[in-house]
């Protein structure tokens, strides 16, 4: 894992604290989405699970539109989930379609009518082409096969930003965003607001002393694992706890180096699990 004091904003730990202030995330999601949000409630590294037989998911930055209803009260609007992916795990399609679904289970209270579901972005933010077809962006909305020229309706949105390809966008609010990603160099008011949060969080102790923690955790957890397949005498278990355990920080961004270091297992065979 990196130091402390070398984290910038496409670190996972850096950008969730960074992007779960509600002004920086608020005129994030105006800005690429062309949108506008009146008010949302941000929630950093949020969990959802069904029950404690299916997976459980935990989204970088959730945050939720809040909108006045006809009576006055607040009720939450659309949803936006927003993930700094910095490797590619090859299964971040399937993993926006899982993280769609728990957004609408955490959505849709029970005994609520399906048309209460409202527009949900689903924004992955990451350094290479995961399609691998040369654009910069990439947006989904679910089409008619034959007829492409209609659309579905279920208003979910799963867009794919390439931040190393912000030369090719067009929109100038969009490429301030993906250039800072890429080049941590600060442009515009905006940015230099993100960047000295990042600033800001790197000198604050309580910041600092939780991101110890997390590695601390980090490491305790994965010698554990280890000690446990070798006390329970499987070389076989233990091989595929380090392997479950490996995919676990993959999917977590952490660098396939460190992964490597910290498992013996080679970037290919981490990338394949």
């Amino acid at each position: 894992m990196k130091s402390y004091d070398e984290l910038d904003i496409t670190d996972n730990f850096m950008f969730v604290k960074v992007f779960s202030n509600v002004e920086i995330a608020k005129d994030f999601l105006q800005d690429v989405l062309k949108i506008t949000i009146e008010k949302i409630s941000v929630i950093p590294e949020a969990t959802a699970q069904e029950d404690p037989f299916h997976k459980g998911v935990r989204f970088d930055v959730l945050a939720k539109e809040v909108v006045s209803g006809a009576s006055g009260d607040a009720k939450v609007g659309r949803y936006f989930d927003i993930e700094m992916q910095m490797v590619d795990t090859s299964e971040l399609p399937k993993r926006a379609r899982y993280y769609q679904s728990m957004c609408d289970l955490d959505a849709l209270a029970r005994g609520a009518a399906y048309d209460e579901l409202q527009e949900q972005y689903i924004l992955f933010i990451c350094p290479k082409d995961v399609f691998g077809e040369g654009k910069a962006i990439y947006k989904f909305q679910n089409r008619e096969d034959l007829a492409p020229d209609i659309v579905m309706g279920d208003l979910c949105y799963k867009n794919f930003y390439i931040f190393s390809k912000y030369g090719d966008v067009e929109d100038e609010a969009t490429r301030e965003y993906m250039r800072y990603f890429a080049t941590k160099k600060c442009e515009s008011e905006k940015m230099r607001r993100i960047h000295s949060l990042v600033e800001d969080y790197r000198k604050d102790p309580a910041t600092r002393k939780a991101y110890m923690t997390f590695e601390q955790e980090m490491k305790i957890l994965y010698r554990k694992s280890l000690e446990k397949g070798r006390e329970e005498g499987r070389a076989e278990g233990a091989d595929s706890k380090n392997k479950e355990l490996a995919k676990a920080f993959r999917d977590d961004g952490i660098s396939l180096e460190i992964i490597s270091k910290r498992t013996g297992l080679s970037p290919e065979e981490i990338k394949a699990l």
